[in-house]
């Protein structure tokens, strides 16, 4: 009769287990990652963010939420270098608009230098856009077992960024025509070019034209260890039922096209007719010098960018010193905060924008969120005063005496 129980009590435990164990092991491909941090580590001319239809100008330090678009001026001066707490790195050159559609990732155990970074320090996915302009980018090795991606949408089509340096423009002329180049300087880019395309309204620009993502699995083009599928030899295509021509970039190759497109009144791009890729060149040695100034560049600017990833605060917010929500310091939605400089952690703003959530990072120009700003901060706005102690005990014992008051003794004068 035991035995037969514990028969039974085994294979119970064992039912449930097996669910759990499940649960378990995909958790991390599609558990919710937190927003990640991207500062600006350096300002050239002309620079501004616009975001939620407020343009402001941008300055070493200053944070990048999630959705804003980073515009540079027009005079040849005007670039800016962008810094991800993944350790990727972008530089933008003259007269380009860049949006941040998407940036999250995975808390990280410790604080991080940039500069020492040879891969990334935990699952990200990172989606730009860029709508015109130039893009210089050097992306960290990605945990892709872990479902870390980084793309870069242009009008033409979508670069998979696979741990490389790198190189977009795209270009209108003003004519009906753009020029569109990809260059791989270093590592892999996976390339998937759409037809077609439109304006995504309020964006600035033209929106996502592809219909495949290409660092997503199935097919295609891959040629070193790409994790989408077979690997196609490197310049050759594989056309997809979206209609989408997967062409690998390996270092030293690029894609150059000039593509017709047509745009709006206000000069967005809106639609894109481009030749069908299926090989790449040898990329020419004063593209390749191009690439090496701003790889440099871009180094010197980062050199001393850390980010910490700090234990998260209670959920229902924290205060930074007075008010409810967070308004004095305090910390908005994330977990990790960074810093460019070397001493001035997250950005040089103070306070942040809308009331703080969970994380305990940093996301519109706050400062360090789990100390700094939390500092006589308490969770769900408010402060709460510290208990009181429990009372003592009452005793039997009567008080003591009270002594008598001191004698005065008055001498006879002698």
């Amino acid at each position: 009769m035991y035995l037969r129980f514990l028969s039974w009590f085994c294979v119970c435990v064992l039912a449930l287990a097996l669910p759990v164990s499940a649960q378990t092991t995909a958790a991390p491909a599609g558990g919710a990652m937190p927003p990640g941090v991207v500062l600006v580590a350096r300002v050239s001319g002309t620079v501004t963010m616009v975001n939620q239809g407020v343009q402001t100008p941008l300055n070493v330090d200053d944070q990048i939420p999630q959705s804003a678009t980073v515009i540079t001026g027009q005079e040849a001066a005007s670039s800016v270098v962008l810094v991800f707490s993944n350790g990727a790195t972008t530089q933008l050159g003259a007269d380009t608009e860049l949006v941040i559609q998407e940036f999250l990732q995975d808390p990280f155990a410790s604080t991080i230098r940039v500069a020492e970074l040879t891969e990334e320090p935990s699952a990200s996915r990172t989606t730009l856009r860029l709508n015109r302009g130039e893009l210089v980018g050097n992306v960290k090795k990605l945990q892709h077992s872990r479902g870390s991606s980084f793309t870069v949408q242009t009008p033409v089509g979508a670069a998979g960024i696979r741990g490389t340096t790198f190189r977009i423009v795209f270009r209108p002329s003003g004519t009906g025509q753009a020029f569109f180049q990809l260059s791989t300087a270093e590592g892999n880019v996976g390339f998937a070019q759409g037809q077609g395309g439109g304006a995504e309204p309020g964006g600035g620009g033209a929106g996502p034209t592809t219909g495949t993502d290409p660092n997503a699995g199935g097919g295609g083009a891959g040629g070193q260890g790409d994790a989408r599928g077979g690997a196609t030899p490197p310049g050759g295509g594989t056309p997809t039922a979206s209609g989408v021509v997967d062409v690998a970039v390996p270092q030293g190759q690029e894609i150059t096209v000039t593509v017709t497109v047509t745009t709006n009144a206000q000069g967005q791009v809106t639609a894109v007719v481009a030749p069908t890729v299926t090989s790449t060149a040898p990329i020419p040695p004063a593209t390749m010098a191009l690439v090496t100034q701003a790889a440099q560049q871009i180094a010197v600017a980062t050199q001393q960018a850390t980010f910490t990833s700090p234990a998260p605060t209670p959920s229902g917010g924290t205060t930074g010193g007075g008010g409810e929500g967070s308004t004095g310091g305090g910390s908005t939605t994330g977990s990790t905060t960074g810093s460019t400089t070397g001493s001035t952690t997250g950005s040089t703003g103070g306070g942040d924008t809308g009331g703080s959530t969970t994380g305990g990072g940093t996301t519109g120009g706050g400062t360090t969120g789990s100390t700094s700003g939390n500092t006589g901060g308490t969770p769900s706005g408010g402060n709460t005063p510290a208990a009181n102690p429990a009372p003592n005990p009452p005793t039997n014992n009567p008080p003591p005496p009270t002594p008598p008051p001191p004698r005065v003794t008055v001498g006879d004068g002698g």
